[in-house]
């Protein structure tokens, strides 16, 4: 994982101080605050309300995930930390079966992108303009189909997290606590 997102786990790294009450000495980041993220090039702010599109060049190969970020924090009020190690499904890769309705969450978001996937799109790198109004993740205006599709994927994960109960003891939980049996996407 490191490998492929190492500003965001620097971020990570550089937002959570041992110092700080919270989960594993992880900040309390699962209320409605404003999120600041630095690394030693970038310095992510993630308001409570803003345009979907933002980064620079230096992301153009990771903004599908930067959108995904921002549809979480536009419709959940979470930060999109409290889901990047959550469950089985939640961050990189997936197996096993989902621990509870945010885990499922995660995996039907895995299986959307595959279905984007399969119509030749590149979800989990494809830019695209989104708006937040009333806690929700707005893309009617994109026609391009690859956008659209992507858009779709991460405006249904975040509604579905914003209406699933969070459960903290998920948080970071290990893959071999997992499983082997895992469910089917139904394409």
């Amino acid at each position: 994982m490191l490998l492929v997102f190492p500003s965001l786990l620097l971020g990570f790294a550089a937002y959570c101080s041992p110092g700080e009450n919270g989960l594993l000495g992880i900040p309390d980041y699962f209320g409605n605050t404003s999120d600041v993220i630095q690394t030693e090039n970038v310095s992510l702010k993630f308001p409570s309300v803003y345009k979907g599109t933002f980064g620079e060049a230096h992301f153009r190969n990771r903004r599908g995930i930067l959108e995904l970020a921002g549809a979480i924090r536009c419709t959940t009020g979470r930060s999109p930390f409290a889901y990047l190690r959550y469950g089985c499904y939640c961050g990189l890769g997936g197996k096993g079966w989902p621990k509870d309705r945010v885990d499922w969450c995660c995996f039907h978001h895995d299986c959307c992108y595959g279905r984007a996937e399969q119509a030749g799109c590149q979800p989990k790198t494809e830019s695209y303009h989104w708006e937040c109004e009333d806690n929700s993740a707005v893309c009617d205006s994109l026609e391009d189909k690859c956008q659209k599709m992507a858009c779709e994927c991460d405006r249904e994960a975040a509604k579905c997290f914003s209406k699933a109960p969070y459960h903290r003891k998920y948080l970071l939980w290990p893959d071999f606590m997992c499983g082997e049996i895992q469910p089917l996407c139904r394409y």
